[in-house]
């Protein structure tokens, strides 16, 4: 989890978060909706349906206890993640006191940070390099959001003739590229919702997930269970969601953190190219 007292430029990864940015109230949730008969023998009524999916997800707020293992160590903690897709995001972290120690937010291609208690500011490129360098967590932001929210880290577009749909022996494995990046999923036999997954680029793989247990809430069939593991660092996150509330309106201020002016504040640059 994120150490107390280690400032931000060498702080532990950011997404051990814990924090008030909403009310979020337990959720009663629907049962999962059974999946369609004979998606195995027809891959486009399969493809559509993860982009039906994909349609059904714009917000998230949730409540989570998070558990990270890496190089730098291990430790646990309870998070609140909002993220409004396709580029948003704020990460807020609290001490047991219930203080504020660390408020990430992503905006398009802005990363900023704040560790009001170290009285430190960072400010750079949402990269997964600066991502990697300031919470050890090397993954594209764009992709890491789309996996908070339950969703496959690239969108799947049935059109595409470079999508492939692979019946194997247990499962149903798809396959697909956007931009530098490809992924490959598994789904079960029945082909009702991706299980398990891998990102990667030309290089190489960058990434495993595996999503846990779904339940059905505003209209979405969302896991409540996610473990990372990403492979350049040697990291694992494993998160489990307490609570989740969908697509209700994000207040636009929550992904700004203006500069402290307070006149202590340290400011750190976090590179990848000057800030918009």
């Amino acid at each position: 989890m994120i150490p107390q007292a280690r400032p931000l430029a060498g702080a532990a990864p950011l997404l051990l978060l814990a924090g008030l940015l909403v009310a979020a109230c337990a959720v009663v949730p629907e049962p999962p909706r059974p999946a369609p008969s004979g998606l195995t023998d027809r891959p486009d009524t399969l493809l559509d349906r993860l982009a039906a999916d994909e349609a059904a997800v714009i917000t998230l707020r949730g409540l989570a206890s998070v558990r990270y293992d890496g190089p730098a160590g291990s430790g646990s903690g309870t998070q609140v993640i909002v993220v409004a897709l396709p580029d948003r995001a704020r990460l807020e972290a609290l001490s047991p006191m219930g203080t504020a120690v660390l408020i990430l937010a992503i905006r398009g291609d802005l990363l900023t940070a704040h560790a009001p208690t170290q009285h430190e500011y960072a400010v750079g490129r949402a990269t997964r390099e600066t991502l990697g360098r300031l919470a050890r967590l090397s993954i594209p932001p764009g992709p890491l959001l789309r996996l908070l929210v339950g969703l496959p880290p690239l969108p799947i577009r049935p059109g595409d003739p470079r999508v492939r749909v692979t019946v194997e022996a247990a499962s149903i494995r798809v396959e697909s590229v956007d931009g530098a990046f490809w992924q490959r999923m598994w789904m079960g036999p029945d082909g009702a919702w991706v299980e398990r997954g891998e990102l990667g680029e030309a290089a190489g793989l960058l990434l495993r997930f595996q999503f846990g247990e779904r339940r059905r809430l505003d209209g979405a069939t969302v896991p409540f269970g996610l473990q990372l593991e990403e492979v350049t660092a040697g990291t694992t996150l494993v998160i489990r969601y307490e609570t989740v509330r969908l697509n209700e309106p994000v207040e636009s201020w929550l992904f700004e953190l203006p500069r402290p002016a307070d006149g202590r504040t340290r400011i750190l640059d976090l590179g990848g190219g000057p800030p918009p």
